[in-house]
């Protein structure tokens, strides 16, 4: 999945270039523990709570790998699908040609600020919050997030947490993969000079300040975890 910026003063600092599409279903899965995992728990958290008819949104789809779950198990569930990276949201159209649920997806090449207005019942940002920088970028982003959610509409966030006590094991997993070691250690030097991930402190923060309830933890491998967050209710008036 590919970043997308809220705001132009807040870019992220990785946005894949069209050619990446072309081994990113090979490599990712590589890269991330639990990640078909992660997109069960995902499909089947949002089966349980939204109606049959729902509206997601998915920013940063990339090639699609979450739409075509999500999409799998909600049959008339109805999708925004953005990504800034033209070539990644044409493999993720090529997919949904082939799945035969194109009809309920609407492509944005775009970022989240520039995508039609709209309200969704769920919203998915999946591997995007650690390429954007906590210099207010990630605050955005989220806000913009909830804006786009109807009240009690619920967020799954998927992404990376440093945890120094884990950095090791997560190095001896990519290496059990199949890379090469130069290539752990690139990976591992990545997450500490490309990436700009946050603590789940300071994330459970960050979702209070972007308008969304207290998050839920439904996912989590060395380092990387999925949170289920809420738009809260508006009190009766």
């Amino acid at each position: 999945m590919t970043a997308g910026s809220p705001s132009p003063d807040h870019r992220p600092s990785t946005v894949f270039s069209d050619a990446a599409a072309s081994d990113y279903d090979d490599r990712v899965p590589r890269l991330v523990p639990g990640y078909a995992l992660a997109h069960d728990l995902m499909a089947a958290t949002f089966a349980s709570l939204l109606p049959a008819d729902a509206r997601l949104l998915l920013a940063g789809c990339g090639t699609g790998n979450e739409l075509l779950r999500l999409a799998a198990g909600g049959p008339r569930w109805r999708f925004s699908a953005l990504d800034p990276s033209a070539g990644m949201l044409a493999v993720a159209r090529r997919k949904a040609q082939g799945a035969g649920c194109e009809s309920r997806v609407a492509f944005h090449a775009t970022t989240l600020d520039q995508m039609p207005a709209g309200l969704h019942d769920a919203a998915v940002a999946a591997l995007v919050l650690h390429f954007i920088p906590d210099d207010g970028g990630k605050a955005a982003f989220l806000s913009a997030l909830a804006q786009r959610l109807r009240a009690g509409g619920a967020l799954v966030l998927l992404d990376y947490e440093p945890v120094p006590l884990l950095a090791r094991a997560y190095g001896q997993w990519l290496q059990a993969t199949g890379l090469e070691r130069t290539a752990v250690d690139a990976v591992l030097a990545k997450t500490g000079t490309q990436w700009h991930p946050v603590t789940d402190t300071r994330l459970r923060a960050l979702l209070l300040e972007s308008g969304f309830e207290p998050p839920r933890l439904i996912f989590k491998a060395l380092g990387f975890q999925a949170w289920l967050a809420f738009r809260p209710v508006e009190p009766a008036a």
